[in-house]
Formats: C-alpha cells, sequence, structure tokens
C-alpha cells in the first residue's frame, strides 16, 4: 500500500513539472534597456553655429552645403574657421542628419549678430 502511495506520488511530480510549466516572466536588471529598446547610440560632437556633426569614433565630419547632406574623413577648409564651441550629443542614428530637426529643436540655431 506504502508503495502505491509513492508511485501515484512520483507520477503525480512528475506531471505536475512536465505540464504545469509556466513561461518566465523576468524583466532586464535597472541597468538594462527595456525590452525592444535599441540600445545602439552613437556619440558626435554637434557644432551649432555652422549646423555641423564630428563622429568621434569614426572620425567622420557631416555638413550641410547647399541643402544637402554632406560627409567626410576632413572638414572643408571653408567650414573649419568659426566653427565655435561643441557640444557632445548622442543620437540613435550613425547618420546624424536624420536627426536634425530634432537637436536643432534642444540645442537651437545660433544667430550670427550683424554688425550696423
Amino acid at each position: 500500500m506504502m508503495e502505491k502511495h509513492f508511485s501515484l506520488l512520483v507520477l503525480a511530480s512528475l506531471l505536475m513539472g512536465a505540464f504545469g510549466q509556466m513561461p518566465a516572466q523576468a524583466d532586464p536588471p535597472p541597468w538594462a534597456p527595456a525590452h525592444g529598446y535599441r540600445a545602439k547610440q552613437y556619440s558626435y560632437v554637434y557644432y551649432p553655429q555652422r549646423q555641423i556633426y564630428y563622429s568621434p569614433a569614426s572620425g567622420i565630419w557631416f555638413w550641410l552645403r547647399s541643402g544637402n547632406w554632406q560627409f567626410g574623413a576632413s572638414l572643408p577648409v571653408e567650414y573649419r574657421s568659426s566653427l565655435g564651441g561643441g557640444v557632445p550629443i548622442i543620437l540613435e542614428t550613425d547618420r546624424p542628419y536624420l536627426q536634425h530637426s530634432s537637436v536643432l529643436e534642444q540645442y537651437g540655431k545660433v544667430k550670427k549678430n550683424k554688425h550696423k
């Protein structure tokens, strides 16, 4: 009789273990990005005086010329003077001009002083 109860107990435990599993519902730790969040971020130095971006990681400059975004390993000579102070920013794209309107909203566009 005792052996029968033990067998039933083992069988019930096995069935509960096999079919009674719950899916894990774990959240990421507080320091990790949330589920579905794109963790890739790109650092730039933004120069609002000329609306120019520089990526220290890749060594690439991004500048606006005649309404079109250009990029290259060196900044054209005509853009090198009067860069002004740079602002470190972090964006979610390797092409900063795609988020330029957001950058303008946050950092604004430097107004040039007109001398009389």
